[in-house]
């Protein structure tokens, strides 16, 4: 769940700058080109916050049983 909030978080905010972008060289192709970055960023932070928050097994790092 947390990776995904964060993940929509990022995902939103390089679109949006997109947009602004956009609006300033009247031209779409800076929402194209970060709505394309934005799509593997998010996926890309909420992967590793997925793994952050679920966490691992202490004891197969440590070796123990």
């Amino acid at each position: 769940m947390a990776g995904g909030v964060v993940g929509a978080v990022v995902f939103a905010s390089l679109l949006s700058f997109g947009f602004l972008l956009s609006s300033r060289v009247d031209n779409v192709i800076p929402v194209i080109v970060l709505g394309v970055a934005g799509a593997y960023a998010a996926w890309l932070v909420g992967v590793v916050v997925f793994g952050a928050v679920r966490g691992g097994d202490d004891n197969k790092e440590q070796g123990e049983p």
